[in-house]
């Protein structure tokens, strides 16, 4: 783990958690399986890139506990096969963190019905289906799921309708999952990040495009880390959440609930 993620590990916060990670190869979804991992969950790493999992297994370096998992969440048996495979390397599962998605800008007279089709399937789909299948083998002790909103789904922002109209879907997904499980003991949360650092954005961030839209009305100065979304996924996951369930939880520097000028 990189010394970010190690100056946040709480050992044992996670301790007998079997999870599965989407979205692991890079970005919030490699910090949140290495963050996983280092406070003592059994992870399943998921994502389509296996060089980036390969190496997200070697920092990680915990092969008892620690697996990958290539696959194309957005193919018909994806679900199926990772649940299955978490329980044929560990024996059980009961925490899910879908992190995988995909970002992208444009407005609503731009947007071809693939286009829409598309952020759907990645955004939404793949967080409803995947669910669906974890619930199905839960433990009966029940579990929890983290789901992956954004902060483009809590307001509105011009010249975004397709990715954040799916990444609203994901916020009523959450409220609805929980009313439907939580007699099960699963909770279902999300975290809806605002502007992080990661191989996705930061061309765009060292280019200033963010810089209106985002970074000079939001109250903390700083652009956020995948740490800070990772400690929100696994915060949520854990017992100190015990009493959690159906809320969205902006990980944002104030962005999304404030409105601030320089």
């Amino acid at each position: 783990m990189n010394s970010r993620v190690e100056s946040l590990a709480l050992p044992g916060q996670l301790a007998g958690r079997t999870a599965i990670v989407t979205g692991a190869s890079s970005g919030i979804g490699r910090t949140t399986a290495a963050l996983f991992a280092g406070r003592g969950a059994r992870v399943l790493a998921v994502d389509l890139n296996a060089d980036g999992l390969s190496e997200l297994a070697d920092q990680v370096a915990q092969p008892d506990s620690f697996r990958t998992f290539t696959v194309d969440l957005t193919e018909d048996d994806a679900p199926d096969r990772v649940v299955h495979e978490c329980l044929d390397r560990f024996g059980g599962l009961d925490t899910l963190a879908n992190i995988a998605g995909k970002a992208g800008d444009a407005p609503l007279e731009d947007t071809s019905d693939d286009d829409l089709e598309f952020f759907l399937r990645v955004n939404l789909g793949t967080a409803f289906r995947l669910s669906r299948s974890a619930i199905r083998n839960f433990a009966e002790s029940g579990g929890a799921i983290v789901n992956t909103a954004s902060t483009f789904g809590l307001v509105g922002v011009r010249g975004s309708a397709p990715y954040s109209a799916a990444k609203g879907a994901v916020t009523s997904l959450t409220r609805q999952l929980a009313a439907d499980v939580g007699r099960r003991n699963i909770r279902v949360n999300a975290v809806a990040p605002g502007l992080v650092a990661t191989p996705a954005t930061q061309a765009k961030i060292d280019a200033g495009v963010f810089d209106d839209v985002v970074t000079r009305s939001r109250p903390l100065p700083r652009v956020g880390a995948p740490a800070d979304i990772a400690n929100a996924v696994a915060f949520l996951a854990s017992d100190d959440a015990a009493f959690i369930t159906g809320v969205t939880l902006p990980v944002c520097g104030g962005w999304s609930t404030t409105r601030f000028r320089e």
